[in-house]
């Protein structure tokens, strides 16, 4: 795994992903669309663009294991990178016992499970490469921001590279030292609210704070996932830069519950959809 600096020297172009959820078939159509081919047994892109997931390759879909195989096999050719989603995070930590088993979590996290209960030496293949890759990527020599739900200065600076080592992914669990900047960079800053139902009939208490409408204007350009749900006065209906400095997107379109996978071709600034092909 390079470094932070290393990462900012790569200069693109990039071709960022939204979350895939699961959704291998629709993802297939966006490496098709983006022009990444298998030629024998290697990975390529004729223009040498790279992939840059903004991870939560798992859960909901119909394979999310072959979704991480698929990102694994790109990068191990040189044509991809990836961030981690929380709910990469939440696998590691439950599949650890750092993660509460309850109905709530084993539900939202059941496709996956099923896949590694039946083959964990597949699931053991892609911990390993989950566990290899970027919190966050700054890239093309700073000028672009790479995280799965906020960048926050302060949390960003708390965040190891990587959860590569079993002390690292106890500090990021609930109860850790790094919780906190885990919390605020991968899931996102919450604000208590009215208790309400989610789009899984579970009771919250808390509501997802639309941090890009702060962002400040002459920041580097930010790119993010984990945002899918519908705040029409917030997300922009269609993929477009937003905050007050049209410096911030989010490519999470629902994907993970049939909606389409958006990528963002860098620095053209082309936001590119495929529709969903597994729901």
């Amino acid at each position: 795994m390079q470094s932070s600096e290393a990462n900012s020297k790569l200069v693109g172009p990039f071709d960022l992903l939204g979350d895939v959820h699961g959704m291998i078939r629709t993802l297939d159509a966006m490496l098709e669309r983006l022009g990444y081919t298998k030629s024998g047994t290697r990975w390529q892109q004729a223009e040498g663009r790279r992939l840059i997931s903004l991870g939560d390759l798992i859960d909901r879909g119909p394979d999310p294991l072959a979704c991480v195989e698929r990102v694994a096999a790109l990068a191990a050719d040189g044509c991809a990178h990836m961030v981690l989603g929380n709910h990469e995070l939440n696998a590691l930590h439950y599949v650890e016992g750092l993660r509460e088993h309850s109905e709530k979590n084993r539900a939202q996290f059941a496709t996956t499970l099923v896949q590694i209960e039946a083959d964990p030496a597949r699931w053991d293949r892609a911990r390993a490469f989950i566990e290899s890759q970027s919190t966050h990527l700054l890239l093309d020599e700073g000028r672009l921001r790479v995280v799965h739900a906020c960048w926050d200065p302060g949390g960003i600076a708390q965040l190891p590279e990587r959860l590569d080592r079993p002390d690292l992914l106890e500090a990021s669990a609930p109860g850790g030292e790094l919780e906190a900047a885990f919390e605020l960079c991968i899931k996102g800053p919450e604000r208590r609210c009215p208790r309400y139902r989610d789009f899984g009939g579970h009771w919250r208490e808390t509501r997802r704070v639309p941090w890009w409408n702060s962002y400040p204007a002459d920041a580097p350009r930010v790119v993010f996932g984990h945002y899918w749900f519908p705040w029409p006065e917030h997300t922009p209906t269609a993929p477009a830069w937003t905050g007050p400095g049209a410096n911030a997107a989010c490519l999470d379109f629902r994907s993970g519950r049939g909606g389409p996978l958006v990528a963002l071709r860098y620095p053209e600034g082309e936001f590119v959809s495929v529709d969903n092909r597994d729901i």
